[in-house]
């Protein structure tokens, strides 16, 4: 990636690369970066770690918001060892255990002039985290600290710009990073990333975005996530275009996508990216006098993208929304709706160049037989951009088949025309609006409870966050806890806010297969169960769920059974129910069916029940 931003120095060196918004407001003043500053700043960062003892396999960790240095600075530490961005949200035990797994030996964070809260976390990271050797402090060095803290400013200025020193580049199979996956709760898998993997993300994504010099790129996305580094990063800086990151936190600030239009029309974008919340929140944004004739595209994925968000999006907004998808495996570079291609809605695009994408059936004893067309699998990729294995060799056990491409989890298929369609996933993360959650980090913090005998967590399909995490609890023999207790002893438990169930249910039994396993399809169709039962609570008229089943293997789609009374206008009923569904990333059948014969009033809706019909 050095060779990269040299190219641009050499090619592109008065065009300017990267805008970093203090605010969303327009009268303070951003830094401003030409490719050729860039450049010098990367070059400053290098040999200031290469100073410091850093060398190639050395891990640099960045704990920090979006500020004017830290981009120089990621890159700076692929340059001279490897850079890891953490996500600032998680708790700081959880960083300092990601610190101790990757081998860190130098943190990166703010001063408390430039961000107080982060700068209180990082104090007690690095008095937690074993191995740190240096934290090196931007925006100010307190006094007081002990001879690790060095001034980041100060050192970082003293050093030459125009060329490495000490350093000894990188080749393009040479460890540039390491990212965590998912990371809202339990410990993450740290997956290393070549810097040939990120040279042909980047290209890969250029090219399918038809990216040049002349864009302009708006970034909301944070750095710790491949979306913000590459997506909506590296992709467009490779193309030698112009990336503006919106504030320290980006979208996370509320002032950001109240502005959206207005820096669209500030800054001239021509390509704008968010995660589906985030378009869903643009779109309930009035464009009033904005000028958005330089946007070409806005770009989304992270998470599935609600049909009726989408459609919402472009109906109202007046420009084409491509989707997108990618995982940190990839380097965010998997399947990409092409600009200029064929758009197919509910269909995340076609593969990388130089990648291959397949859809195949495991079938047991680590074969793999591959799907027809149209036939739903679990997808696999492999290309250059395709990472080698996870930094915890235990990790890498199932991730890939024995071809060596790396087995996604997602199920999907692929059409006629090479489109891949995702319809579920294999595994249980739920995923909140891009974030990705265990699920059994929750239900381990539910199952301490003493009252507790069993839980299962799931997502509850969500109009905003495409799914939230609720959770289902069986209680102990004689224990009769109420839900809001033991919600209240899990949020307690449970650091990060987004990882917090939004629901707790309480149940008699969680159902299980016949040997004994969790069946959670049944538990989804429950929570989708009590989700219609809020929309129908809103809806006039004695509604009653006489019954609902999921419908094959993906668990997005559903059929319910509604009882129809003499008092129910059926047209007018599913007519708002049809409206209040289509915000949902699911798919759901409605039937209606009479009471049975000798009932007075509508009856509830029975246990439900598995495949194999065991409670």
């Amino acid at each position: 990636m050095y060779d990269v931003f040299r190219t641009n120095a050499l090619l592109h060196g008065e065009r300017p690369a990267l805008t970093v918004l203090p605010s969303a407001y327009f009268d303070q003043t951003p830094a401003v970066f030409t490719h050729g500053e860039l450049f010098g700043e990367i070059t400053r960062a290098a040999n200031m770690l290469g100073h410091l003892g850093v060398m190639r396999g050395h891990v640099v960790t960045l704990l920090c918001r979006t500020h004017a240095r830290v981009p120089a600075l990621i890159w700076g530490a692929q340059t001279a060892g490897v850079a890891s961005c953490i996500n600032y949200l998680l708790a700081p035990e959880v960083i300092a255990a990601l610190m101790e797994a990757e081998d860190a030996r130098v943190l990166v964070c703010p001063g408390p002039a430039l961000d107080a809260e982060l700068w209180a976390k990082a104090v007690d990271v690095a008095n937690r985290a074993r191995g740190i050797e240096t934290v090196l402090v931007m925006g100010g060095l307190p006094a007081g600290l002990d001879d690790r803290f060095l001034d980041l400013d100060a050192l970082m200025d003293t050093q030459p710009a125009d060329r490495v020193v000490g350093v000894v580049e990188p080749s393009r199979d040479d460890i540039a990073a390491l990212f965590h996956t998912g990371g809202t709760t339990g410990l993450p898998k740290l997956v290393p990333q070549s810097n040939l993997n990120q040279i042909h993300a980047a290209w890969s994504l250029a090219q399918l975005f038809d990216l040049s010099e002349t864009d302009v790129a708006l970034n909301g996305f944070p750095l710790f996530h491949v979306g913000g580094t590459t997506t909506v990063g590296m992709s467009v800086l490779a193309a030698a275009g112009h990336v503006v990151l919106l504030s320290p936190s980006g979208f996370r600030e509320a002032d950001i996508v109240a502005n959206i239009w207005r820096l669209t029309e500030r800054f001239r974008a021509t390509v704008l990216g968010g995660v589906p919340t985030a378009i869903g929140s643009m779109s309930e944004v009035p464009v009033g006098e904005s000028d958005l004739s330089s946007l070409r595209f806005v770009l989304t994925g992270g998470s599935t993208l609600p049909r009726a968000v989408g459609q919402r999006f472009e109906d109202r907004i007046g420009v084409s929304l491509l989707e997108q998808y990618g995982m940190t495996e990839t380097v965010a570079a998997l399947a990409t709706t092409p600009f200029n291609g064929r758009k197919v809605r509910g269909s995340v695009g076609l593969r990388c160049p130089f990648s291959t994408i397949e859809v195949a059936r495991p079938l047991g004893g680590g074969q793999w037989s591959p799907c027809a067309t149209g036939e739903v699998g679990v997808v696999t990729v492999s290309g250059p951009q395709v990472f080698g294995g996870y930094l915890d060799p235990r990790h890498n056990e199932g991730a890939f088949t024995p071809g060596g491409a790396f087995v996604t989890g997602d199920l999907g298929y692929l059409d006629a025309e090479g489109y891949l369609h995702l319809t579920g996933r294999e595994k249980d993360l739920i995923i909140r609006g891009g974030h990705n959650i265990d699920p059994l980090a929750i239900e381990e913090v539910a199952n301490a409870h003493p009252d507790v005998s069993l839980s299962a967590a799931v997502g509850m399909p969500d109009d905003y966050a495409g799914e939230i995490p609720v959770i289902f609890v069986a209680t102990a023999p004689g224990r009769a806890p109420t839900a809001d207790e033991v919600r209240d002893f899990i949020h307690a438990r449970i650091p990060e806010p987004p990882a917090r169930p939004r629901h707790v249910f309480m149940i008699e039994e969680i159902p299980v297969t016949g040997v004994g396993k969790i069946f959670k399809p049944a538990l989804r169709a429950l929570a989708v169960k009590h989700k219609l039962e809020m929309l129908l609570a809103a809806l006039d008229g004695p509604l009653e769920i006489a019954e609902i089943t999921s419908l094959g293997e993906g668990d997005g789609a559903f059929m319910v059974k509604l009882l129809a009374t003499p008092a129910i206008d059926q047209t007018r009923v599913g007519q708002d129910l049809d409206a209040a569904l289509a915000e949902l990333p699911i798919s759901v059948t409605i039937e209606w069916v009479e009471p049975q014969a000798g009932e007075g009033a509508p009856r509830r809706s029975p246990t439900t029940r598995n495949r194999h019909g065991d409670k």
